[in-house]
């Protein structure tokens, strides 16, 4: 009887196992079947659409994965762990399965013959059903690597950005059609990642020689990054490159963050961060506007490194005190701003970020008090008086280790 149970588990555990595999597409996106002429077969595609697709009229991005059958969820992960911070734009991808036994022919002997399918059938049918941008990713891993590298060479239009991971086949025709292609000096703005360990020994010396072909013929309009590494292999090298390629495909992207004044200065100022988010909005049909993540880190910037110039200069650019208030949830800030706007002589400017601050944080015993150093510099004590009382009847109700400083102020007026 134990036997019998132990059988009639096994079977439902297979069983439950089977159907999640079979319905593994319908959970991540949805298959379609493509007729090809040109192919003479019927090829299943895979399609993800992004999380909002349905909610707006956006156009997306679209990433074309080769071998779907085991890379079509990688970029789904991607794109699931990092839109949500603003890291990478949502988008579309396509994932082509491909047989092991026909993939041999079509990446290879029969490639022209794929590229022909993917430029006159496939790309056009994704064009017509869905919002898509002319902003195109091709990953292939292997030979499906290496016939990226055909299509760069040959139709350069068709993709903006190639992940390439593990490249093999890299003929001599292929590596000479890429010098070709590159000394004709090409007008599209391209990036490339590849990624090959330096185990797979069968393929280091083909791609040391298309390396040394972009570093010789290297042009500001076409990105080439690649990385040998001594930790991927043969099986490894697809996650980390769709990872950092994609990284580096929408790398303009994820909201500027500068860490110093210099570097900002370096940049080139405001009127340079204003070109970037408009060609950034222009690149992926959203706002222009300068992102209010980059916006915070510049206030919280100038006033880290004391200067008010610029301070004052980020303030009338981003209507600055109606930023702050909408856009900062920590009290303390509201008192460091104040106090700034206060020690450079801006009364005016003082009171209106406090009485937003008071009215966000009617509880923050240091915006009392900071309303108390307001009068004092106008030279009302008696209202310096009745602030401070407010700050320290806060701070000692909540036992604050600001409590004493209050104190002592109010001793001394």
């Amino acid at each position: 009887m134990q036997r019998i149970y132990i059988l009639i588990i096994l079977f439902l555990t297979i069983n439950q196992i089977y159907s999640q595999n079979i319905n593994q597409s319908k959970a991540f996106g949805n298959s379609i079947i493509l007729k090809s002429d040109i192919l003479q077969e019927a090829r299943e595609i895979q399609i993800y659409l992004p999380t909002n697709y349905q909610n707006n009229s956006n156009k997306y991005p679209i990433l074309y994965v080769l071998d779907a059958q085991r890379y079509f969820l990688n970029g789904i992960a991607f794109q699931q762990n990092l839109t949500w911070e603003n890291i990478v734009p949502e988008f579309i991808i396509v994932g082509i399965n491909t047989d092991s036994q026909k993939r041999r022919n079509l990446f290879y002997k029969e490639s022209s013959k794929f590229i022909e399918f993917l430029n006159k059938e496939l790309i056009p049918e994704i064009d017509a059903k869905y919002r898509t941008l002319d902003e195109r990713i091709y990953f292939g891993w292997e030979m499906a690597a290496g016939l990226g590298i055909e299509i760069f060479a040959n139709n350069p239009s068709l993709f903006k950005g190639f992940l390439l991971s593990s490249p093999t086949h890299i003929s001599k025709e292929r590596l000479e059609t890429v010098n070709k292609r590159l000394k004709s000096n090409p007008k599209q703005n391209l990036k490339l990642y590849s990624v090959l360990g330096t185990v797979e020994n069968w393929a280091t010396e083909s791609m040391f020689s298309l390396d040394s072909i972009f570093k010789v013929h290297s042009t500001k309009n076409i990105q080439w990054k690649y990385n040998l590494s001594n930790d991927e292999n043969h099986y490894t090298t697809p996650l980390i490159t769709i990872n950092e390629g994609l990284k580096l495909f929408f790398s303009d992207y994820e909201p500027i963050r500068f860490y110093t004044l210099k570097e900002f200065s370096d940049f080139g100022g405001i009127t340079a961060l204003r070109e970037h988010y408009n060609n950034r909005g222009n690149r992926y049909q959203i706002a222009g506007d300068v992102h209010n993540d980059t916006k915070r880190y510049l206030f919280m910037l100038s006033y880290r490194e004391n200067d008010f110039e610029i301070f004052d200069e980020l303030v009338k650019e981003f209507d600055g005190k109606t930023f702050i208030a909408n856009n900062f949830s920590n009290a303390t800030w509201f008192y460091r701003f104040t106090t700034f706007f206060l020690t450079n002589n801006k009364l005016e400017d003082a009171l209106e970020i406090l009485e937003a601050g008071l009215l966000k944080f009617p509880d923050a015993s240091i915006l009392h008090f900071e309303k108390g150093n307001y009068y004092k510099s106008i030279g009302k004590i008696k209202e310096t008086r009745k602030w401070y009382k407010k700050a320290i009847q806060i701070a000692r109700t909540n036992n604050e280790p600001e409590l004493e400083k209050y104190t002592y102020e109010l001793k001394k007026l």
